[in-house]
């Protein structure tokens, strides 16, 4: 994984990154730590997770006992998410993240001795969904409601993995209806537990950027939250199984700036693997750009954090659709960050560059530079936040 992948996690999960930090009383600060810090569980979404590394490097960093999602439309890179998350998250013999003690935070994680499984710290889940359409409304009669099909638990992998002996073997018919089984206990289960109530976003800087808008609006979000509320009982949405402290929406994308990566690949892939954007179709992936990012930023919690990236250098595919979501969500603000450290410029660090919206990240690829010590693909990332109901 590039470093700037991971740079776009660690933008989700932490603010130091963020250029304006809000100030905390000295009264509130532990109130403000335990809130927004490493402490507080999350449910964090992946919209598009396949093929799992940022999953996994989300799981490594989230707070304990936290809840992870990965959605993604295709079965065969679903799979291979699951075989990933196996791997690094479970098979303690494969995986580098198996520690041999207790954390400093007291979560389990070390590994079984016995089964050679590493006990889960927090909670990953997998569905093989379409990402534009993930937590609405999809009725077949008008009393079937169907969800998205959960398709990896890593609790119910951790039991499988250690009622097996700690091996691995081929699932046959049997099994996996087993385990079909199994998922859909806990889907069901999942949807009448209600979620914590920690909001990502501290309230003094929603509150604020709302303070600085026009009053035209203000009005457009009070009409907003007046229809959230009119839609609360119609929307799976409101469901706490579709409700998202932190999002993230690594987009589908022309991968034009990942040249490091397309420099080892095979002239030819399959489709499902790795479908092919070029100018015949750009409109086609740019309205399904459009319609990752509006989605889960419906999926995240009032008060929550989304990062939108891609590893294209296109405007059209980044700024332009960031700016499509800003003017069509009036909620919608953009958090600023910024990866110039010690207040360098970017001659400095040539390969971080803002974006044409200020507070965004353009990552230039580096290739062959001796004079850098960090080097990686063309990337791009905007911290979107999503304002407090205003009452």
């Amino acid at each position: 994984m590039d470093v700037t992948s991971g740079a776009a996690v660690a933008t989700l999960l932490f603010d130091l990154f963020d250029s304006e930090k809000p100030t905390v009383s000295s009264e509130n600060a532990n109130e403000k730590t335990e809130q927004h810090g490493s402490c507080a569980p999350l449910r964090i979404l992946d919209l598009c997770c396949a093929p799992g590394i940022k999953l996994c490097m989300l799981a490594d960093l989230s707070p304990p006992s936290s809840t992870l999602v990965g959605v993604d439309i295709s079965p065969h890179r679903i799979s291979l998410c699951k075989n990933i998350i196996k791997k690094y998250h479970i098979e303690g013999n494969t995986s580098a993240s198996a520690p041999k003690s207790t954390n400093n935070d007291g979560a389990t994680t070390d590994t079984d001795e016995k089964s050679n499984v590493i006990q889960p710290r927090v909670t990953i889940r997998l569905y093989c969904a379409d990402g534009t359409t993930f937590g609405t409304n999809q009725t077949t009669t008008s009393t079937n409601t169907v969800k998205p099909d959960l398709v990896f638990d890593n609790n119910a992998a951790v039991e499988d993995f250690i009622s097996s002996g700690g091996k691995r073997k081929r699932m046959n018919k049997s099994a996996r209806a087993r385990e079909k089984r199994r998922l859909l206990e806990l889907q069901r289960s999942e949807a009448s537990v209600g979620t914590n109530n920690t909001e990502s976003v501290d309230d003094h800087t929603s509150n604020l950027h709302y303070e600085s808008l026009s009053a035209e609006k203000r009005e457009a979000i009070c009409r907003s939250n007046e229809k959230e509320k009119l839609n609360e009982e119609d929307d799976i949405g409101s469901d706490p199984e579709y409700d998202f402290d932190r999002v993230i929406v690594d987009a589908e994308c022309s991968t034009d700036g990942a040249m490091r990566h397309n420099g080892k690949r095979p002239s030819a892939l399959p489709s499902k693997a790795c479908p092919t954007w070029n100018d015949t179709n750009m409109d086609e992936l740019i309205d399904l750009q459009k319609r990752l990012i509006d989605s889960g930023f419906r999926l995240l919690k009032r008060g929550g954090v989304m990062v939108y990236s891609t590893c294209s250098l296109s405007s059209k595919q980044n700024e332009e659709v960031v700016q499509w979501l800003l003017e069509k969500c009036q909620d919608a603000f953009i958090i600023p960050v910024s990866f110039l450290i010690h207040k360098k410029s970017s001659d400095d660090l040539p390969f971080i560059e803002e974006g044409s919206i200020p507070g965004t990240v353009r990552f230039n690829p580096v290739l062959n530079s001796k004079s850098l010590l960090v080097q990686g693909s063309g990337f791009f990332l905007a911290k979107i936040g999503k304002m407090n109901s205003i009452h």
